[in-house]
């Protein structure tokens, strides 16, 4: 499917999978060639839409969506987990509740801000 952010008009992503089931959303990218996946969390909340870097191979770029579809955080070039920087030891939350994450290569949301519409299509 496609990713677009409605309100700019621009394409996020070209190709992108999707992700409903706990085992899917628990795989995410890990050990993953690159693609770009929307999680779908189980009800809209902070803690459910929370991510980590354990096992991936590349940095990520990251969209925090409400059930209206609209950005309620984002964040850019989040690294992989290394066991030598102690700031890549985190979880990443939303600062508000969100029910998908969008999960991207580096440098594809460009141009995205915190209140923009999204569409999957």
């Amino acid at each position: 499917m496609k990713v677009i952010n409605k309100t700019k008009g621009l394409i996020i992503s070209h190709r992108c999978s999707l992700a409903r089931n706990l085992s899917s959303r628990m795989r995410g990218l890990i050990l993953s060639d690159r693609k770009d996946l929307v999680l779908v969390s189980p009800r809209e909340d902070i803690k459910s839409s929370s991510i980590h870097m354990a096992l991936m191979q590349y940095p990520i770029d990251v969209l925090w969506l409400d059930s209206n579809m609209k950005v309620v955080d984002l964040r850019r070039n989040i690294q992989p987990l290394n066991p030598l920087v102690k700031d890549t030891w985190r979880i990443y939350k939303p600062g508000k509740p969100a029910k998908y994450v969008v999960e991207l290569g580096k440098e594809n949301i460009i141009g995205t801000e915190v209140g923009d519409e999204i569409e999957f299509r």
